[in-house]
């Protein structure tokens, strides 16, 4: 699952680049437009106030462009989490549909393996949905049979209210390592949020 998160990065970061392009370009526009209306002053007072028009034009440019870069970096804060919302509602509903997949089933299972592998003792005890949790009853004795350590029980734990993946414990838990997709999905916000801020801000420095 680890390349499906590497996409749905991607596809947020693409939505903030696209959203960041349109913007600059506004700021730019806007600095045509002032240069523009400059040189047709100038053009009607005359060649000798060339100069003058220039440097009143480039006086207006730098406060308009001052006043537009903060209310743009409000905008762009704002459109951040916009951004990361709607990605993240598409990523949660991309998960939703994975689940229902053929190939997930064998992806919980090596996932279960795998994180059972990080869990020191003779047993460890597996959380998941009530669907998944069906799936790993079914297929226990292949997943004991897939540990690198023979004799090792797995536990059929607690229903979860999760997309997928799975919560792995020690009996006691005492150890607890939560791989369900939600929380490796939250994991991942805080790097999105920034790479965003980045690409939202880029040019407007």
């Amino acid at each position: 699952m680890t390349s499906g998160l590497d996409a749905i990065r991607e596809s947020i970061v693409r939505e903030a680049r696209d959203g960041a392009a349109a913007l600059i370009k506004e700021a730019n526009d806007e600095r045509n437009r002032i240069l523009a209306e400059a040189r047709e002053r100038a053009k009607v007072t005359g060649f000798q106030l060339l100069e003058e028009a220039k440097s009143e034009a480039q006086l207006r440019y730098e406060e308009k462009l001052g006043a537009i870069r903060t209310d743009l970096r409000r905008r762009l804060l704002r459109k951040r989490e916009e951004i990361i919302e709607t990605a993240w509602n598409r990523a949660l509903e991309k998960l939703r549909e994975y689940v229902q997949t053929p190939d997930y089933a064998k992806a919980l299972r090596k996932l279960t393996v795998d994180t059972a592998e990080l869990v020191e003792g003779d047993s460890f005890r597996v959380s998941a949905n009530r669907k998944d949790l069906e799936i790993l009853g079914e297929s226990k004795a292949e997943i004991e049979g897939m540990l690198g350590s023979p004799g090792r029980r797995m536990i059929i734990g607690d229903a979860l209210d999760c997309i997928g993946g799975v919560r792995v414990s020690d009996p006691d838990g005492k150890v607890v390592l939560d791989r369900t997709y939600e929380s490796r999905m939250r994991r991942v916000k805080p790097e999105l949020r920034s790479k965003i801020a980045q690409i939202l801000t880029g040019g407007l420095g």
